[in-house]
């Protein structure tokens, strides 16, 4: 059986977004105007840094979770993370979210996107983009990665799986 939820995205996640996005696109056409006026190198390598920066933030973003009885698939806009059901430890919900508290990645911008700790999971990756609903995936061999989900049923295969093993 395959299960696909689509990841919710909170409403002050959104516009953060967006109030965020045109601050920077504006930053981004001032300095590419500026260094066409003054050809100045360091305004481009300003310009390079802000645009690999918003990169890896955009390519960290969550889209979808995809469950099957085998495994959890974490689909993100570049890449995909697979955690196999046998490598799963226990899945809570978090209908309230948690408190987490960033050590590197964007909190607020696109979701609370990185390594976080919390008093529930400790040190964590987190793909929390609706920061009331949260599923925590504690992994046998590595980190616990929290992540939203609008319907935490989803999850529910693999813990059938897991109870008949």
């Amino acid at each position: 059986m395959k299960t696909t939820s689509f990841l919710p995205l909170s409403k002050s996640i959104r516009w953060i977004t967006i109030l965020a996005s045109i601050i920077m696109l504006g930053a981004i056409g001032m300095m590419v105007y500026e260094w066409l006026q003054l050809q100045q190198p360091q305004l481009l390598w300003v310009l390079i840094l802000l645009v690999v920066i918003i990169g890896a933030t955009i390519a960290m973003i969550p889209r979808k979770v995809t469950v099957t009885d085998k495994d959890i698939n974490i689909h993100l806009l570049a890449w995909k993370i697979n955690i196999p059901a046998d490598e799963i430890e226990k899945i809570e919900y978090f209908p309230h979210g948690i408190d987490a508290h960033r050590i590197v990645g964007a909190g607020g911008y696109f979701g609370n996107l990185g390594l976080f700790t919390s008093k529930e999971c400790g040190k964590h990756l987190s793909l929390i983009t609706d920061p009331t609903n949260v599923c925590v995936i504690t992994r046998k061999t590595k980190i616990p990665i929290a992540v939203s989900t609008a319907d935490n049923s989803v999850f529910n295969t693999v813990a059938e799986v897991q109870e008949r093993n």
